[in-house]
């Protein structure tokens, strides 16, 4: 099938109708901005098709008008297999209308156009509906290109039956399909991903429980028979226990044991009071002992430290002697290093001075150019006021001529309008006669005149009588009037010019006009002279010129009292003594250097004689601490008791400690038994007793339990049960070894069938990928593409290796899916079954160059198959080079 032409009438946003036609055989192109209706556009050419005009449900009922509600038609025009079809379409629910028609001039309506259409494009019915098998995957709607082109069951059977039209049943054909499937199905039904299932999963799950139960059965025999071997062991243990045990001589020989402590605790209280005695005997003889030794080695101890404290006096002699010529070499140093910095204070103060006396010369010049702007100021203000005076003689402004230019061309005009209507008199009078004739009462003053009269004019003629003339003028107060006004204005305004007449009156003007020129020139000539000034953040102004002058004249005389001038030095003077004082700084500087690291060494040398005079005085404080410490101990110590006395008193003290030692050494000899050993031998008598009542209590109730679990599992029948579970465990065993058979028969066959697809597959799927190949190279070179057997794709192979499709960026996904599109297209044609690849909004992932590889890919592949592109992207996609389609409005349609 390839579209031609469709028309839209009040489908859902469109209100009348609209159309696309001229969709030519190869790549077409419509691009719009959005919410034009590109995507509505493509909804509609899947409704006319898969949707049934009666149908009532909720898509179709999504056709109508977004608002008007109103009834959408839609008319398609297609080829197919050389004849023109056109489908129209009006949903209307129940009242719905379907019309088929074709060039060769057939026609079918409603139902019957329904079943036409699905016979013609091969789709298969659904309830209210088509359902789009192959078409829903070649036409992509916005949004959905990046995705795997996923197929539903039609258009998998589709694709399917063009392969097997060219590589044949490679897979057994249906039959070939349907063995593995029951393979599958049957393994399915016993083995899961996790382990068996069904009726193998009961089987075994019921033999676990038998020989769970089993197992149970048998380790309660086994443990009844372990009861009865223990029964017998305890109750020989018992008889043992009873023989072997004398409870009358046990007794005897615990009172024995306890008798024998009391003598042994008595003995040992006198040993310990032996002991006491002879620890403190020894005590004080050694520190008796310790006291000679003591004081024994402070006598010793004094005169080292006696001969020390000499000869740390001699020491500290000589060290204040070195210190004290040490600190005169330094004081006479210092007072070198003083007078230079004293100098050097007094020439900074002199070098001060005179960068102050420079200032004040830079303040009294800036106050003279001041001065001079203020003089030059002053002049150019009495010009100013001349230029003003001369001005003010003249009234004659340029509005003032304009007023009497004005005045003149109204006057001009009102004579004019009085000459076009008024009556000319023209008399010629001899000049003997002048006398005789009046004009209105006045006497002629030249022979030949010519009048314009215009009111009642009289001649007389003295002798002969008047003339009167009165002309006939329509509106003549009018014009008089008028006449009148011109020239009382014109008087006005040369009156208020001060000007005899226009010309000058202009003459006047330009004088002014001059003399304003001059004024304006003086007054920018004052004010540049005194222009604002960014160093010293001096306004613009005479008045800020004024105010610096006074500012810097106070400042000035400051400063002459401060330095007690009464006139300034030359600048040349100040500069000289300014660098006299500076080559005095850096001589100054360099001697006080100099001076500083000739006074360093000296102090170093002092404070070392200081440091070395002050360790030798706190040593010898030390030790004459040390000394009145020891000769105060010794005398203390000799005064309580002299030398002999504390020998003597520490032999007395040693002997009595060794005799109090013989005695304690007497009583441990014949001490004995001793009380621990005893208490030993009673806690193990006591505790032997009672384990022995402890152990006959134990086998007494062991041999009770024991007898109750024998006679309580004899009544059980434990041996009936084990051999009943015995049984049907051996019968689950059988069942089990039966179903894990049948698994490992069906898994044999699931892989010999699965390798046998494998080897097939690459044949079976060669005519898409065979298809899909040239456009891959031009868009990825080097890359392969891998499908699997629903013809999905599931991974692309690149240098070696196998990338997973849902892994790629979404623009290679996109672009990959476009192209396997335009393969299932291409297979279609080789079938006689031409389609069209719609794209709505497609390759929006795409960079620049991917974009142009896809543009060439497109334009290739609608050399075979008819593409349609819809595109709000109309400055990218010029570059497809497409023929280009247009969605107009069709007025007068019906």
């Amino acid at each position: 099938m390839k579209i031609r032409s469709i028309q839209l009438t009040n489908f859902r946003k469109f209100v009348g109708t609209v159309g696309v036609d001229g969709i030519t055989d190869g790549v077409n192109l419509l691009v719009g901005e959005n919410e034009l209706g590109k995507s509505t556009l493509l909804e509609a050419i899947n409704g006319v098709i898969f949707e049934k005009a009666k149908s009532q449900t909720e898509r179709v009922r999504s056709f109508r008008h977004f608002v008007n509600g109103t009834v959408p038609e839609v008319e398609l025009a297609f080829d197919l297999d050389g004849t023109r079809w056109t489908i129209l379409k009006r949903f209307a629910g129940q009242s719905g209308k379907a019309v088929l028609t074709s060039s060769d001039h057939r026609r079918f309506e409603d139902e019957a156009a329904e079943l036409e259409l699905q016979r013609l494009l091969e789709f298969a019915s659904r309830r209210g509906g088509g359902e789009p098998g192959i078409w829903g995957t070649l036409w992509v709607r916005q949004g959905s290109s990046f995705g795997d082109p996923k197929l539903d069951d039609a258009g998998r059977r589709t694709l399917q039956g063009c392969i097997e039209a060219q590589v044949g049943v490679v897979t057994g054909g249906e039959r070939g399909r349907r063995i593995p499937v029951a393979v599958d199905q049957a393994l399915g039904e016993i083995l899961s991903a996790r382990g068996p299932r069904g009726k193998f999963k009961d089987a075994k799950e019921r033999l676990e429980e038998v020989c769970g139960r089993a197992n149970q059965l048998g380790g309660k025999r086994h443990e009844i028979f372990e009861y009865m071997d223990t029964l017998a062991r305890q109750k020989r243990e018992r008889k043992e226990l009873q023989v072997d045990w004398s409870e009358e001589a046990h007794r005897c020989e615990l009172d024995e044991a306890r008798t024998r402590r009391t003598a042994a605790a008595t003995k040992a209280a006198e040993i310990e009071a032996a002991r006491n005695a002879a620890k403190l005997a020894e005590e004080r003889a050694a520190r008796e002992r310790m006291a000679v030794t003591e004081r024994a080695k402070l006598a010793r101890e004094l005169d080292p430290i006696e001969a020390e404290i000499k000869g740390l006096t001699t020491d500290i002699g000589q060290a204040e002697t070195y210190k004290n010529e040490t600190r005169l070499l330094v004081e006479a140093c210092e007072k070198r290093l003083a007078e230079l910095r004293e100098q050097a204070r007094l020439n900074g103060e002199q070098s001060r001075r005179l960068e102050r006396i420079r200032s004040a010369a830079t303040l009294h010049t800036e106050i003279e150019q001041h001065e001079a702007t203020l003089a030059k100021a002053v002049d150019l203000q009495a010009e100013t006021g001349r230029l003003s005076e001369l001005m003010g003689q003249i009234t004659a402004t340029d509005e003032a001529v304009s007023r009497i230019e004005a005045a003149d061309t109204e006057l001009s005009g009102a004579k004019a309008a009085l000459n076009e209507v008024a009556t000319t008199v023209s008399l010629a009078i001899e000049r003997d006669a002048l006398g005789r004739v009046r004009l209105d009462g006045v006497p002629l003053d030249a022979p030949t005149m010519s009048l314009a009269v215009v009111a009642k004019t009289l001649i007389g003629v003295e002798g002969v009588g008047k003339i009167a003339v009165e002309p006939q003028i329509h509106d003549r107060d009018a014009i008089l009037e008028r006449l009148r006004l011109a020239e009382n204005e014109l008087k006005a305004a040369l009156e208020a010019a001060g000007a005899e007449n226009l010309t000058a009156a202009r003459y006047a003007a330009a004088k002014r006009r001059e003399l304003e020129r001059q004024l304006a020139d003086v007054r920018r000539e004052i004010a540049g002279l005194a222009p604002r000034d960014p160093s010293t953040k001096l306004a613009a102004g005479l008045d800020a010129r004024q105010t610096r002058v006074r500012e810097l004249q106070g400042r000035l005389k400051t400063e002459f009292e401060v330095l007690g001038l009464s006139a300034l030095p030359t600048a040349a003077e100040i500069a000289k003594e300014i660098t006299e004082t500076h080559h005095r700084a850096e001589q100054l500087a360099a001697d006080i250097e100099t001076g500083e690291a000739a006074v360093e060494g000296p102090k170093g040398v002092l404070a070392e004689a200081t440091a070395t005079l002050q360790e030798l005085e706190q040593r010898l404080a030390g030790r004459r601490g040390t000394l009145e410490t020891k000769q105060a101990a010794l005398t203390a110590g000799r005064a309580q008791s002299s030398d002999e006395e504390l020998s003597a008193h520490a032999r007395e003290l040693t002997l009595r400690a060794d005799e109090q030692q013989t005695a304690l050494t007497t009583l441990e000899n014949n001490q004995g038994e001793t009380v621990e050993a005893i208490d030993m031998r009673i806690r193990r008598l006591e505790a032997a007793g009672r384990n022995h009542q402890d152990a006959l209590a134990g086998l007494n109730n062991e041999i009770t339990r024991l007898t109750t679990l024998i006679e309580a599992s004899e009544g059980a029948g434990v041996e009936e049960a084990l051999e009943v579970a015995r049984a049907e465990q051996s019968r689950l065993e059988a069942a089990v070894k039966g179903y894990e058979e049948e698994t490992a028969v069906l898994q044999l066959l699931q892989q010999t069938l699965r390798e046998a697809e494998r080897e097939a597959k690459a044949l079976y799927l060669a005519p898409v990928v065979s298809r899909v190949e040239p456009y891959l190279k031009m868009l990825l070179p080097g890359t392969g593409l891998v499908l699997d057997e629903n013809l999905s794709i599931s991974a692309i192979q690149r240098n070696g290796t196998a990338e997973a499709f849902d892994r790629l960026s979404e623009g290679t996904q996109e672009q990959l899916a476009v192209l396997t599109r335009l393969a299932f297209a291409e297979l279609l044609l080789t079938q006689g079954r031409p389609a069209t690849v719609i794209l709505d909004d497609a390759l929006a992932f795409s960079d620049d160059l991917r974009i142009e590889r896809m543009f060439d890919i497109l334009m290739r592949a609608g050399e075979n198959v008819q593409i349609l592109v819809l595109t709000c992207r109309k400055r990218l996609f010029a570059r497809l080079g497409a023929a280009e389609l247009n969605l107009k409005e069709i007025h007068g349609a019906t």
